[in-house]
């Protein structure tokens, strides 16, 4: 598949690349949900504040690692738009090759990595000890959780977005039933819920492997690993530079909401409770909007791969105003649903309560994030690394310095109010480079926007 002047952006093209992706990410949070309603109804906040630190934690080490997704699905849609199909199938094995590696030096380095995390928050005694026991036991999926990250990329990055959703689907259904039945059947807590989440991990990667095998063959019916092409030091350099830049951005986004989570844990179990609460009711929006920064992020690599300016500016402007309309209507379910919402996550009185005071915060978090969620996936599209980490430094910077004021000024309300903030310095800062983004890859284009 080449982009030809016949291929049109449409707003039901975008659509049909971003729907398969919404309902997919919203299994993530909705598994997510299901484990934090399980744990928050067991009658003590201590369970429900321990599994938000453990799920900290695990992002902290694994989310630090999404390079892996941004690189596949990036260099894949731009191999797809040249038309390059065994570069195609390389951009995969490469990113598999990797992902099996690093997730391995995680095991191995679980005992001080627990050590260095748990170190980061301030909880009390006992949800430290509960969250120690859940990470010891995910830690052991990090590796096929690695390999997710790397085969959902590629899919998306070829707008086979609906392979991503049956991979997401077989990954929740299965670590929802398993939870259910360890926790509530068997009488498991929180390592339970770990161990849930540790099988469904293993048997998603192996329905990724299989649904990739078939699109290889579909590719390439003859393609072979060839070490000689999987280790070509100019597309090993290409991967590298891109994931050591997207390896700091994340660093630092990683760090913003580890340095959030920390701050909820100085006020209490109550308030770090129902900040993870109010957490997972925000993951249900940021995973419904990364539909539309997916789907723009597999255009515009495509655009950039086959050397169309026109498809370029389509892609950006069709899929941003698709993922305003979607931000919009998002804060106006969260806010009618809320009362629900909330009784389901917790039949603690004090972690309702609490969630009651803050809940707008959370609400309104798809519009106040929605430019920067999308200027993200434009800069992966065209692989623009670098961009991306210097206006995550010039953000973090800015969100830190405002964080330690706001708290001291205005308690749980400053912690939210300084993740807005860096929402909205995400989105102006990348928004201002947005322009030199399009000069450089204006440079490959001729006057018609075709090949030169």
């Amino acid at each position: 598949m080449t982009i030809s002047s016949s291929s049109k952006v449409t707003y039901r093209r975008v659509v049909a690349i971003a729907l398969p992706v919404v309902l997919s990410n919203a299994t993530v949070p909705l598994q997510g949900a299901v484990d934090t309603a399980i744990i928050g109804n067991l009658g003590d906040a201590v369970y429900l504040a321990a599994v938000t630190l453990a799920a900290a934690a695990m992002a902290l080490m694994l989310q630090i690692f999404n390079f892996l997704q941004f690189g596949s699905g990036a260099l894949g849609a731009q191999a797809l738009g040249a038309g390059d199909h065994r570069r195609v199938i390389n951009v995969l094995a490469r990113a598999l090759i990797l992902a099996f590696g690093l997730g391995t030096m995680l095991i191995v380095l679980q005992v001080p990595l627990l050590a260095l995390v748990l170190g980061i928050f301030e909880g009390s005694e006992g949800a430290e000890n509960l969250a120690s026991v859940y990470f010891n036991i995910r830690i052991w999926a990090a590796p096929a959780e690695l390999g997710i990250f790397a085969l959902g990329g590629w899919f998306s990055g070829q707008e086979l977005t609906r392979r991503l959703f049956e991979l997401q689907l077989v990954i929740s259904v299965t670590n929802i039933v398993l939870n259910l039945f360890l926790v509530l059947v068997i009488g498991m807590g929180v390592d339970g819920v770990a161990l849930g989440t540790l099988i469904s991990m293993y048997l998603g990667l192996a329905f990724g492997l299989w649904r990739a095998r078939g699109r290889m063959k579909d590719l390439m019916p003859d393609w072979k690993p060839e070490r000689a092409r999987l280790l070509n030091p100019q597309e090993l350099g290409k991967l590298m530079r891109l994931n050591r830049d997207i390896f700091i951005r994340t660093m630092l986004l990683v760090g913003a909401f580890t340095w959030m989570t920390r701050q909820g844990s100085t006020q209490g179990d109550v308030i770090l409770a129902a900040n993870g609460v109010l957490m997972q009711i925000v993951h249900v929006a940021i995973y419904g909007l990364d539909g539309f920064a997916i789907a723009v992020e597999s255009l515009v690599g495509q655009a950039a791969g086959a050397r169309n300016r026109a498809f370029l500016r389509r892609a950006v402007v069709v899929s941003t105003i698709s993922a305003l309309m979607l931000s919009l209507i998002l804060g106006v379910i969260l806010f009618t649903l809320q009362a629900p919402l909330l009784a389901l996550f917790s039949n603690v009185l004090e972690v309702r309560e609490a969630t009651t005071t803050y809940f707008f915060w959370a609400a309104l978090f798809p519009l106040i994030g929605v430019l920067a969620f999308q200027m993200d996936g434009i800069f992966v599209g065209a692989t623009e690394g670098a961009a991306m980490r210097n206006a995550m430094i010039v953000s973090s910077a800015g969100y830190f310095a405002i964080s330690l004021w706001a708290l001291e000024a205005f308690g749980n309300h400053g912690i939210w109010g300084a993740m807005w903030a860096f929402l909205i310095l995400r989105g102006i800062t990348l928004t201002a480079l947005y322009p030199a983004l399009e000069r450089r890859v204006s440079r490959k284009f001729d006057e018609t926007g075709s090949l030169p």
